[in-house]
């Protein structure tokens, strides 16, 4: 007898015959002798709904009161669900995420998980009840000693059902979704979108957290930590949808910390690295994939790779190598700028410093955090690259130790969490898995910033302040002045009114800048295990580009993603270019 935990999203529970079908499809699986706890959302576009009802009264309604009307869709479903279930002869019984156990941080809107109590609910399972849990919520202790009702954020009811799989010690997690499973992109962007058997935590992490909404990263999250089988199926089929696997050793379960309460879950120092800058280059289409096609040529793997905003019809790319690199990089630096023009320069002895964590999606205070606190060591920041759950930044390798020092100690690290030059182990995974787009961006530069220590973090620091998101940082800068630099950074689109008012008083604190919006844009990811080991990925995606003439406004890298910015009216196309050119889908 194995213990199943299946959550259906909302639109799977969109009316009344699918509740009835999903019922029906709960019987089966209790009848093969499965013990099984269903995880619900609220119907159809429900929650949207109660949201422009409370719109409608208040701009800013009161986080506690909205929590209250918010959980109010999945207790509809729970009901009707548990319902439908008795009438087909199997007994069930409905729970909220209070009455199940969930017990959340005392926040509202986005609370994490910290423990299940599931003496109840275990209680229910053992007398042969389907136990049907709304998703998306718990319930805290106020300040005054009284019970709170809580939710935990867009995509929590994924989340519920992973961490209630982790508390009851289930092996499987079943996501039920209108989708067959993980698909290489969007199939409404690429009709051939192929299914993918399985993918790695880690790149359905990447995956998710750059708009691949089929699955939330905070539930791949605590499926990776403690090696839950999480599989993504349809609702609509009986294909076997995708299984999701961690490649890291599960951590035990602490009461108290059951969804990880750190933002930041590791940090990570690459020595001996080498930064090299090409300056005054053309902005237009193919100069990116011309130079990291001539590096590849040269066998030579590259890192970071770095493209802020263009400045007039210029451009400036930088990128990181290994320093036993540094000799046959130089010689393909001067190449590329005999045929493209520009300079380039480098630097050596840098180190990279990176903190990582899918609780800095969201959290626009650990960037933040992360640059105050290097700032307050007096360690000046010469390139910072950014994903939604990885945050890198090159120091001089003077630095590193007291950087080390200090950023473990503000996010409150140990030693374990705390890797220097990690080996990671090869394998033979694609370079490319999948590609996400985010339409939902807009492109903000502030040029001619002064080069000192803290600049980055009073920048960050006043948009978190005022709780603004903000991703795809990247700051680069021309090595022929080191005067000033230039931070660029995308952010939600609706959020540019409430964001002047902070850039007009930055600009005036620090003199001589100015803010330079970029054209309607969009994000376009590729993610892919492979990408950390195999040379020439990046030029790849480059030429996929430049072959339908799509300029790369910026781009921002980590390990297994690539990042580029392009104008929005090119980015379904530029989606259809890198999945063709990288054969996804055969």
């Amino acid at each position: 007898m194995a213990l199943l935990i299946k959550k259906f999203g909302g639109t799977s529970v969109g009316d009344i015959t699918k509740i009835k079908a999903i019922a029906q499809n709960i019987g089966q699986s209790k009848e093969a002798g499965n013990e099984i706890v269903v995880v619900v959302s609220a119907m159809g576009n429900s929650t949207d709904h109660l949201n422009k009802l409370a719109e409608s009264i208040s701009k800013n309604p009161n986080s506690r009161e909205l929590d209250m009307l918010l959980s109010t869709g999945e207790q509809v479903t729970i009901a009707l669900l548990s319902i439908s279930l008795n009438e087909y002869g199997i007994p069930a019984i409905s729970m909220t995420g209070s009455q199940v156990g969930i017990v959340t941080e005392s926040i509202h809107g986005k609370a994490r998980i910290l423990d299940i109590k599931t003496d109840r609910i275990q209680n229910y399972i053992d007398q042969g009840y389907v136990v049907v849990v709304a998703g998306f919520q718990g319930s805290t202790l106020s300040h005054t000693g009284s019970m709170e009702i809580t939710t935990l954020g867009r995509g929590g009811s994924d989340t519920s059902a992973v961490a209630l799989s982790t508390a009851l010690g289930a092996e499987t997690c079943e996501i039920y979704t209108d989708v067959p499973g993980v698909l290489t992109t969007d199939p409404r962007i690429v009709p051939n979108a192929k299914l993918l058997d399985i993918i790695s935590c880690e790149e359905m992490l990447e995956l998710a957290s750059v708009g691949a909404s089929v699955l939330h990263p905070r539930a791949v999250e605590i499926a990776r930590n403690y090696g839950i089988k999480l599989y993504v199926k349809s609702s609509h089929t009986l294909s076997n949808g995708t299984l999701l696997h961690s490649k890291i050793k599960p951590l035990p379960l602490k009461r108290g910390g059951l969804e990880l309460t750190k933002t930041v879950n590791s940090l990570e120092v690459l020595e001996n690295q080498t930064v090299f800058s090409i300056s005054n280059l053309p902005d237009r289409p193919g100069i990116a994939a011309q130079i990291f096609e001539t590096l590849s040529q040269a066998n030579i793997n590259v890192d970071l790779i770095i493209q802020a905003t263009h400045d007039g019809n210029s451009n400036d790319i930088a990128f990181t190598v290994n320093e036993f690199e540094l000799k046959k990089t130089i010689e393909q630096c001067k190449l590329i700028t005999n045929q493209l023009g520009g300079e380039y320069n480098f630097k050596t002895k840098m180190t990279k410093l990176s903190i990582q964590g899918a609780g800095i999606m969201g959290r626009p205070s650990v960037s933040a955090d992360l640059f105050e606190t290097l700032s307050q060591a007096n360690i000046n920041v010469r390139l910072i690259a950014t994903s939604e759950i990885k945050v890198s930044c090159l120091l001089d390798i003077n630095n590193i130790p007291k950087a080390i020092r200090f950023v473990s100690e503000k996010f409150k690290l140990s030693d374990k969490q705390i890797f220097i030059n990690p080996v990671f182990e090869k394998d033979n995974q694609p370079e490319v898995r999948g590609i996400a787009l985010d339409k939902n961006q807009l492109q903000v530069s502030f040029r001619n910033l002064p080069d000192k220590p803290g600049v980055a973090a009073s920048i960050c620091l006043a948009l978190a302040e005022s709780n603004l998101i903000f991703d795809t940082i990247v700051q680069s800068e021309r090595f022929t002045s080191f005067k000033t630099k230039d931070i660029s950074f995308t952010m939600n689109k609706e959020d540019r009114e409430r964001a002047n008012k902070i850039f007009h008083s930055l600009t005036k604190k620090l003199e001589g800048s100015f803010i330079e919006y970029g054209p309607a844009i969009a994000k376009v990811s590729t993610v892919g295990a492979g990408m950390a080991f195999k040379v020439g990925t990046a030029g790849k995606i480059f030429r996929a580009l430049a072959n339908k003439n799509i300029n790369i406004e910026m781009i921002a890298t980590s390990e297994i993603r690539t990042s580029c910015i392009v104008l929005e009216k090119d980015c379904d196309q530029a989606v259809n270019a890198i999945h063709s050119y990288f054969e996804l889908d055969k």
